[in-house]
């Protein structure tokens, strides 16, 4: 089912594990996304940024892997950090009252400074 399909790319700038989704994140994949993330955390990193500027939707199911993702960062002393959030994806966050839940910058790079 293609129109589910998401790619989970992980590439490092410097101290920074950055994670590029790209395509949909609901109910079929958001855990792949999560254990992802958690993975990542428990294996002791420690500043992770997730690209949303290739993420086309997500559902409820997708906020809720990044909810529990952002909580298991949190408990481990990781910041998880998420850039490239625009057009229809914002309006989902805002409609989701979750633009203040998750810290969001605005571009990769400003993302990576703050992280650096």
């Amino acid at each position: 089912m293609a129109s589910s399909e998401i790619k989970i790319t992980q590439a490092r700038s410097g101290e920074v594990c950055v994670i590029t989704l790209a395509g949909r994140i609901d109910s079929t994949n958001a855990d792949e996304v999560m254990t992802q993330l958690n993975t990542l955390v428990d294996a002791g990193e420690r500043s992770i940024l997730i690209d949303f500027a290739a993420v086309l939707y997500l559902t409820s199911a997708a906020f809720r892997a990044l909810l529990v993702a952002t909580d298991s960062a949190e408990r481990k002393r990781a910041r998880l950090m998420l850039c490239g959030v625009v057009g229809h994806v914002r309006e989902l966050f805002e409609m989701g009252g979750l633009l203040d839940v998750f810290t969001i910058m605005g571009s990769r790079e400003e993302a990576l400074a703050r992280l650096a």
